[in-house]
C-alpha cells in the first residue's frame, strides 16, 4: 500500500520519519519513502499503520 503524505515548512521529511517512527514504520526496515517537493509517498505491507500515520499526520 502507499500513501501520501503532505509536506509543509513545519512539516518536513524529518518530522514525518518521526512520525512514521511513533507507527512502527522505520525507514529502510518496513516501508519505503519517495520524496518529492510538496509530497512524500510512503509505501509498505503493514496497511494498518501506514493508515493509521496518514490519519494522525
Amino acid at each position: 500500500m502507499t500513501v501520501t503524505f503532505p509536506l509543509t515548512e513545519k512539516r518536513d521529511a524529518d518530522a514525518l520519519l518521526k512520525h512514521l517512527t511513533q507507527h512502527k514504520l522505520t525507514f529502510p526496515g518496513n516501508c519505503a519513502v519517495s520524496l518529492k517537493a510538496q509530497v512524500a509517498h510512503v509505501s509498505s505491507p503493514h496497511t494498518t499503520a501506514l493508515g493509521a500515520a496518514r490519519t494522525a499526520w
